[in-house]
C-alpha cells in the first residue's frame, strides 16, 4: 500500500500536468452532450524478458514467464479509460501494474532472499478518430510513464543485507490504431506505436493485434496479443548510479469493453 501512495504522489509531476493541459485545452469548449466514454478492465498473462543492470551488477538476464508472474503476484490491475467527442477528438488513459513478491531459500535453508518487484506503466494520449466505410482509424500521441521498483532482503547465517531502487521516467509516444469491421458484430484491432527518441528511453514501442466481438451496442469482448518494449539507461556504466532496463513484456490480453 505504501508503494501505491508513492505512485500517486510521483504521478503529480510537471510532465503529467503538461499532459493534462494538452488534453483539456483543445477540447474544453466542446459540448458535453456530444461525448461518449469507454471503460475497459482487462487481464494480461505476460512474460518479461531482456537485460537489466543495477549499479555494478551489469547486464543481468531478465526472464520471467507467465507462470512465474502469477505464482508470485501480490497485487495487479489493468484498466483503460477513453473519452471521445463526436468531432473525432478524444483522450485515452491506460494503466497497468504488477506487484511481484518472491521468496527463495538456499541449501538447508541457510540462505533466504525476499524480493518485491514493481512494474507500473501509465499511458496518456490525445486521439483523433477518422471514420470510413467499413471501419475506423485512430491517430494518437502523448506519453508513456514507466515506474520500476525493486526491494530485496538477503538473510544468511553470516548476517543480512537489504537494498532498494526505484526508477521512473516519461517517454513521448506516437501511434496508430486501425479497426476494420469484418461483420456486423466482429472487428479486427491492429495497433502500434513508437517513442522515447532519446528523450528518456533510447526507444520504446508497442504492438498489438486481435479481435473485438460486439455483444451489444454497449458491451464488447476483446482478445489481443500485446508486446511492449523499452530500452532505457541512466547514470554511468560500472558505477553505483548506473541503471539499465532493456526488456519486452508480452502476452495475451482479454478484456471487456463498456461504452456509455
Amino acid at each position: 500500500m505504501t508503494r501505491i501512495f508513492r505512485l500517486v504522489s510521483s504521478y503529480i509531476t510537471l510532465p503529467c500536468l503538461a499532459l493534462l493541459a494538452a488534453i483539456t485545452t483543445p477540447i474544453a469548449s466542446l459540448h458535453a452532450d456530444d461525448w461518449s466514454f469507454v471503460v475497459a478492465p482487462y487481464l494480461l498473462a505476460p512474460s518479461i524478458s531482456g537485460d537489466a543492470s543495477l549499479g555494478r551488477i551489469d547486464s543481468a538476464d531478465v526472464d520471467i514467464s507467465s507462470s512465474d508472474i502469477f505464482r508470485s503476484l501480490d497485487l495487479g490491475a489493468m484498466l483503460q479509460l477513453e473519452a471521445r467527442h463526436s468531432s473525432g477528438y478524444g483522450a485515452l488513459i491506460n494503466y497497468a501494474f504488477m506487484d511481484l513478491g518472491n521468496r527463495l531459500s538456499g541449501p538447508r535453508g541457510q540462505t533466504e532472499l525476499n524480493t518485491d518487484i514493481f512494474q507500473g506503466i501509465l499511458e496518456g494520449f490525445i486521439t483523433r478518430r477518422v471514420d470510413y466505410q467499413g471501419g475506423t482509424f485512430d491517430l494518437y500521441g502523448g506519453v508513456r510513464w514507466w515506474d520500476i521498483g525493486l526491494d530485496a532482503n538477503l538473510n544468511t547465517n553470516f548476517g543480512s543485507a537489504s537494498f532498494s531502487r526505484d526508477k521512473d521516467w516519461v517517454d513521448p509516444v506516437v501511434g496508430v490504431r486501425w479497426m476494420p469491421r469484418l461483420s456486423e458484430s466482429f472487428r479486427l484491432l491492429l495497433q502500434g506505436d513508437v517513442g522515447g527518441f532519446g528523450v528518456a528511453s533510447d526507444f520504446t514501442w508497442c504492438a498489438q493485434a486481435g479481435g473485438v466481438l460486439d455483444l451489444s451496442s454497449s458491451t464488447s469482448v476483446v482478445l489481443l496479443y500485446k508486446a511492449l518494449g523499452v530500452d532505457y539507461h541512466s547514470g554511468n556504466r560500472g558505477t553505483a548510479s548506473f541503471f539499465e532496463y532493456d526488456t519486452i513484456t508480452q502476452g495475451p490480453l482479454l478484456g471487456v469493453v463498456f461504452r456509455f
